[in-house]
Parts: structure tokens; sequence; C-alpha cells
């Protein structure tokens, strides 16, 4: 009989568990330096092939080049990154994980886990899409980031860091359901914080647009005074006023998009922060254990030095996070602040809306357009308000999650 499967070693997958955990270290030029059992045994690898060989011999021809793109330029600021990535064994097959590189003194430490979820499922058809691109386009490596982070922003992350924030918290909360594990509460709050923070961002946006859209209102009102001669004077002297709180409301709005900006990067980075820090730690007790035996069957036995360098970093990671979360609670604060400041210069403007309306109403002429302006003026009003309302709900909601997590946390 003939053999019908038609399946090739580089369309199958090099099996691991969602309980299993990668690890290496690198020097900052991508060398192996190490890595442990879990890592050698799915890629295929004998430690000799591994050590000191460059890390992209695993790479996979299918990974867009704007990932590593984005890695490099991250983790040569001294940042940590997320990052969905497809492997290559020595035998063709391939693995997918979400691997998190960190940087260290003189090189770099790396996680991995198997992801899984909507995000990942979404990274593996953009992925092929962007690499199709860059093969037949001959695109750079930052043309195709350029690319990435566009496409990104077509599916509602404002940039990488959200995104990755958001792959981080997916995979968690994934491999949890997967291995049998009850929900990581620091986890479910980071994603409640995330969607407090968009919504906040939301609003802010909208504020801002609104505001843009009655840009024009006082340039209207000195036209039309204008064209009444002395009788429309009152009103120039109205629409000056305008003028000056408007042009004191777009200082604050620059404070307010700035300050709504802040608080979501905070966020974005505890999460990540907190998800690395759990990460390694798991990775820390699997190297405890393999260090308790022997080295056997030519493999690299864990050695003190690893065990050293996540510990560290793992507990620096972890003492970021919680100084994060107090940031986060005093960025909240001032954008409260800049809110306050907004709400009360918007407020104002109600004075001269009210005088607008008595004047207009006393003009013989261009009534009804100028009665038009002040109702504009009027829903200008309205609008930010109620924004500014939904605003400090989501603050004061983002400030009671903020105090279960360090109470989780503590």
């Amino acid at each position: 009989m003939l053999d019908t499967d038609m399946t090739t070693e580089t369309d199958r997958e090099s099996p691991f568990a969602f309980d299993e955990l990668f690890f290496s270290r690198t020097t900052d030029s991508g060398i192996i330096l190490s890595g442990n059992s879990v890592f050698q045994r799915v890629s295929g690898y004998s430690w000799d092939e591994l050590i000191n060989k460059p890390h992209k011999i695993i790479r996979h021809p299918d990974m867009p080049k704007a990932v590593f793109w984005l890695l490099w330029d991250t983790i040569k600021k001294g940042r940590p990154i997320g990052a969905f990535v497809k492997n290559k064994a020595k035998d063709g097959r391939y693995y997918w994980v979400f691997a998190i590189v960190t940087p260290i003194e003189n090189g770099f430490l790396s996680v991995r886990v198997k992801p899984k979820g909507a995000l990942f499922q979404a990274a593996e058809q953009e992925y092929r899409a962007l690499r199709s691109k860059e093969l037949s386009e001959k695109l750079s490596s930052d043309e195709s980031a350029r690319l990435l982070l566009g496409r990104l922003q077509e599916l509602g992350f404002r940039e990488y860091a959200s995104f990755m924030s958001a792959a981080m918290c997916e995979v968690l909360m994934e491999r949890n359901q997967q291995i049998g594990r009850e929900e990581d509460k620091s986890i479910s709050l980071f994603k409640k914080l995330m969607a407090f923070a968009k919504s906040l961002l939301e609003k802010a946006e909208d504020i801002y647009r609104i505001y843009e859209g009655n840009e024009y209102v006082s340039l209207n009102m000195r036209i039309h005074s204008a064209q009444l001669g002395d009788e429309g004077a009152p009103l120039c002297v109205i629409s000056n006023n305008y003028t000056a709180a408007s042009k004191e409301i777009q200082g604050t709005m620059k404070r307010f998009m700035e300050g709504g900006e802040q608080v979501a990067q905070a966020i974005n980075e505890g999460l990540f922060l907190v998800g690395t820090s759990k990460i390694q730690r798991e990775v820390y007790d699997e190297f405890t254990k393999e260090n308790d035996g022997e080295e056997k069957n030519g493999e690299q036995a864990s050695n003190q030095l690893e065990m050293d360098h996540l510990d560290q970093q793992r507990q620096a990671y972890a003492v970021k996070a919680a100084d994060g979360l107090k940031a986060i609670a005093k960025q909240v604060t001032q954008f409260q602040d800049a809110c306050q400041e907004m709400r009360q210069l918007v407020l104002g403007l109600e004075v001269t809306r009210i005088m607008g309306k008595i004047e207009s109403a006393s003009l013989s002429a261009a009534q009804v357009s100028l009665n038009n302006l002040i109702d504009d003026l009027g829903i200008f009003q309205r609008d930010i308000l109620d924004g500014l309302k939904d605003i400090n709900m989501a603050s004061r909601s983002i400030n009671a999650t903020i105090e279960q997590l360090l109470n989780e946390t503590a």
C-alpha cells in the first residue's frame, strides 16, 4: 500500500507541553552561552551544536524580518520585549513560542512559553502576509517594521508595547487554563486595568476631536461681529474672550492627552514586568530541579550562574513592577487634576456663551446664524463635560484596581 501521508518534516510541529519552559542566555551579539534541557530537546540540536553558536541557528524562514528588527531595537535600548516567534528545529520541524527577551550585563536572557489564544492566531496570519510582502517587494527590516507597527494600529494597538502586554496577558491566562491552574488574580486585574486605560484614552481622544471640531467658533463669531459694524462691537469682545479661553484649553489639552498616554504606558509596562517575573520564577524553579542532578547523556547541567542571573532579574522586575503600580496611581491622580482643570475652563465658557446669547438676541441682523454658533458652543461644553465625567469614572476604576493589585502582590 502506498503511503498517502504527504506531510513533510517542515510541515510538522516539534512538540512541547504547555507546562514546559525554554531558557537561554546569549552574549550581546546573540551567541548562545547556555540553556535548559527543554530548549535543547525541542530544538533537536546537541549542546555541542548550540553552545557558542548564533541564536539564529533556530530561526525559521517564515518569520518576518520586522519582528527581529523590533526585538533588537528594543533590547539594545535596555528594555525587555515579548514576541510570538516561529522557530525551526534541526530536523526541519517548527515550533512556536512567546519569547520574552530581557537585557542583562553583557548579554540577554530569553524565556519562552508555548502560546495559545486569539492574538497568537492573528499573529500567525499577519506574519504570513508580512513575510510574503517582504519577499515580493524586497523590503528592508525597518521598512517591514513600519508596516507591522502600522498594521498593529489598524488592529487597535497604539504601539508595539500595548500589543506585547496584551499578548503576555493572553498567553499566561491560556497557559494556566491548559495546565489546570487557578486563575492568576494579578494577571486578571491587570487585564481589567488595560481595559480601563483603553477606555480612558478613547474618551480623551473623543474630547480632543470635539475640541478640534469647535476650534473655529471664535473666528466665526469675530467674522459675524465685523460684518455687523458698531452693532457687533459687544459680540467682538465676547468672541475675544472665547478665543483667550480656548487657547488656555488648548494648553491644558496637551497635558491632558499626555497624561492619558502615560497612564496607559505605565499599565502596559507593569503588566509585562509582572508576567516576566512570574515566568522567570518558574524557569528558576525548573533550573533548580535540573541542577540537583549530574550531567547526563552529554546534556549540559544547569549551573548556579544561570540561576543567579534569572533570580536577580526576577527580583528586580518584581520590585520595579510594584513601584510601577504606585507610579500609575500617582499618574492617574495627576491626570485627574488635568481633567479638573479642563472642567473648570469649560465651565468658564458658560459665561461667554450666555453673554453671547444675550447680545445676539438684541441684534437685528444675522441673528439665526449667531444663535447657531452659540448653540454649537453649548453642545461643545456638554460633550466635553460628559466625556470628562466618563474619564473620571475610568480613573477611579484604575485606582481601585491598583489598590487590589498592591494587596495581591504584597
